[in-house]
């Protein structure tokens, strides 16, 4: 570490904090490791690839600041840790220069290479720092070159300035041999024979990296695919808002995604690994869910004993850790302990989590401190879907997988001698209406809504092959084998009272003329639970609600949807709600 340097890092840190910048900048700044400085420039060396991008981002503010430290222009240049399993454990940083950092693909790659081919009128190259010292000394020697700057580490990469002072990263590839023979052909003017230069080691690019994009392409489990309503959306919207600014750092570092199981939790956690893994492949991911952590936790800790060395390195050396049914972990007092210090050390080191459960934070018996700070980070309820949401899933489904997949094995035809084509089940017709009913009397698990629908398109295909169709008792009599709710008939008065109960009004007052707010909101939700969950028209629910006529029951309807989009709290009580009427039916 270069002493002066670290003066003029430290003396830029004080300048921030005299300003106020960002405490994000200050922590990147404070967390970087001071290599070098000349009369022309600083080098830093950024702890992350998060920290890289941001201070790249900040690079004119810090710049300015060096020029008022040191009387004098200073370029920043900043340098990332270089992967070691891109390296076979060398971790020589890659050199983000000012030319590569104002392109778009400014971002460093583990042992990136940038050719450049000289022209004929061009002068030779000037070596000028981070070569290994053996090879500095022969260059030293080598006429008209100038002096080389301070050594860096072996394997570090090399920028070359050729006339003006543009610069290209390359990585050192040559052996001490065919350096030696090179340096040797420069002095005496001949042209050096061509050597054959082993590739470097190279981390994949972007379109190098065919299994993130596969997982992308051939997954169900991306933001496109994933159906959402008043039910889910800020869950929804606040995975696409993660993944979107998953390079940010300390901006939404984290993410809770909590509600019952079946509900489309799991789906968003890997739409958020898939869109990473296809769009920047550079990021490190680790998806687990909470059996397969605590699988590794008891694996590695019987390694550590025997082998002595740190466990779970590929959860701390992620960018971004992803952990789905956290709930399972709990009461796993081991487990839980590391688990806390992990996410603790996430939290710290402004890295990324997104969690997911079947409750909320402040019911897992979590430590204060990472419920409070999980609070603070985007906190999502998803909600059973109601029967707008059920029909666009199931909707969705028929025609988005089972048509498909109907009209892929019709274009088999009797060419398919497989096992698999003579059994071929198709895909029959379901109707509107059908999908309609089948909203209405299906449970909440979307799971096994798109069972549900398969089930009933399979045995459409097979009424229609024997010249008839699919009835409502046939889609009834399947439903009563996955739902519970199936063929319940929800009455008025059940909705009423478990509204009641819930809100602390007597019957009298929710029906009546009197309009305080603590009453008329119990109304409105009593008329629009009525109206979402019994077989009932609006002058029908408002006969029974004082005899209130259509009009009225609609306001209730319009100011609940309101609400709902405006409170998310009222989503998870009307849930709450749902599910105590449908046990008293």
């Amino acid at each position: 570490m270069d002493n002066e340097a670290k003066i003029i890092l430290d003396d830029t840190i004080s300048f921030c904090r005299r300003d106020g910048r960002d405490a994000r900048l200050i922590n990147m700044l404070a967390q970087s490791l001071p290599l070098e400085l000349t009369d022309e420039s600083l080098t830093i060396e950024a702890p992350s690839r998060f920290a890289y991008a941001y201070l790249m981002k900040q690079r004119e503010v810090i710049e300015r600041y060096l020029e008022e430290i040191a009387f004098c222009p200073l370029t920043l240049h900043v340098t990332v840790p270089q992967d070691p399993a891109a390296t076979g454990g060398a971790t020589s940083p890659v050199v983000a220069d000012a030319t590569r950092a104002a392109t778009p693909s400014a971002a460093p790659h583990a042992g990136e290479r940038v050719a450049e081919t000289a022209t004929p009128n061009q002068a030779a190259p000037t070596i000028q720092d981070n070569l290994p010292a053996a090879h500095a000394a022969e260059v030293a020697s080598i006429p008209d070159a100038a002096p080389a700057a301070s050594p860096a580490a072996p394997a570090a990469a090399s920028p070359f300035t050729a006339g003006a002072d543009t610069k290209v990263t390359v990585t050192n590839t040559l052996s001490p041999e065919q350096f030696r023979r090179m340096v040797a052909s420069m002095k005496s003017g001949q042209p050096a024979q061509p050597a054959v230069v082993p590739a470097a080691p190279q981390a994949p690019q972007p379109e190098e990296a065919p299994a993130a994009h596969a997982s992308h392409a051939n997954s169900k489990f991306t933001f496109e695919n994933f159906v959402y309503g008043d039910e889910n959306k800020h869950a929804y919207q606040s995975a696409v808002r993660f993944a979107a600014m998953a390079e940010e750092p300390g901006s939404c570092t984290s993410l809770f995604i909590y509600g019952n199981s079946g509900l489309g939790k799991t789906h968003l956690l890997l739409a958020i690994k898939n869109y990473l893994n296809e769009t920047k492949p550079y990021i490190r991911i680790k998806y687990a869910n909470s059996q397969a952590y605590i699988d590794d936790f008891i694996n590695e800790v019987a390694i550590q004993k025997t082998e002595g060395r740190a466990i779970l390195r590929d959860y701390h050396d992620a960018d971004v850790l992803i952990i789905d049914d956290i709930q399972n972990i709990i009461g796993k007092t081991a487990s839980i302990e590391y688990f806390f210090r992990l996410m603790d050390e996430f939290i710290r080191d402004n890295k990324k989590i997104v969690i997911a459960s079947d409750r909320a934070p402040k019911k897992l018996g979590m430590d204060e401190r990472l419920t409070s700070r999980f609070n603070a980070g985007m906190l999502c309820l998803v909600s059973e879907p109601g029967f707008e949401m059920k029909y666009t899933i199931l909707k969705r489904y028929y025609e988005h997988t089972i048509l498909p997949a109907a009209e892929a094995e019709r274009a088999g035809g009797a060419a398919d001698d497989s096992l698999l084509g003579q059994i071929r089940s198709g895909g029959g017709h379901l109707t509107d209406e059908q999908l309609r009913h089948m909203a209405e009397i299906s449970g909440t698990n979307i799971r096994e809504l798109e069972s549900f629908c398969e089930r009933c398109a399979g045995d459409s295909f097979e009424k229609e092959q024997a010249g008839g169709e699919l009835t409502g008792d046939d889609i009834d009599r399947i439903a009563n084998e996955y739902f519970d709710t199936a063929h319940k008939k929800i009455h008025v008065d059940t909705v009423q009272a478990v509204v009641e109960e819930f809100y602390h009004v007597s019957h009298e007052d929710l029906i009546g003329p009197r309009r305080p707010a603590n009453i008329a909101f119990a109304r409105h939700v009593a008329v629009y639970l009525a109206m979402d969950m019994c077989e009932m028209t609006t002058p029908m629910v408002g006969a029974e609600f004082g005899g209130r006529d259509h009009s009225t029951v609609l306001n209730s309807i319009k100011v609940i949807e309101k609400k709902v989009k405006e409170d998310r709290s009222l989503v998870e009580d009307l849930q709450l709600l749902r599910n105590k009427i449908i046990l008293r039916s």
